[in-house]
């Protein structure tokens, strides 16, 4: 089971690392995991800065 969700977390990262690293190679999962990371950095970021300034002038 817990592989199946670490799969379905991986699937956009790792497709962005084959466009840069072969698929062969023994780091191909590092850099898909270090791409992941890079994602829930921004999401996280997005959800406590950008997210509220946009929120801010719709407030009535």
């Amino acid at each position: 089971m817990i592989s199946l969700v670490a799969r379905a977390l991986l699937i956009v990262p790792s497709l962005i690392a084959g466009w840069f690293v072969s698929e062969d190679d023994v780091a191909y999962w590092v850099v898909a995991f270090a791409i992941a990371l890079v994602f829930i950095i921004l999401t996280i970021a997005f959800e406590l800065y950008v997210h509220p300034l946009l929120t801010r002038g719709r407030k009535a």
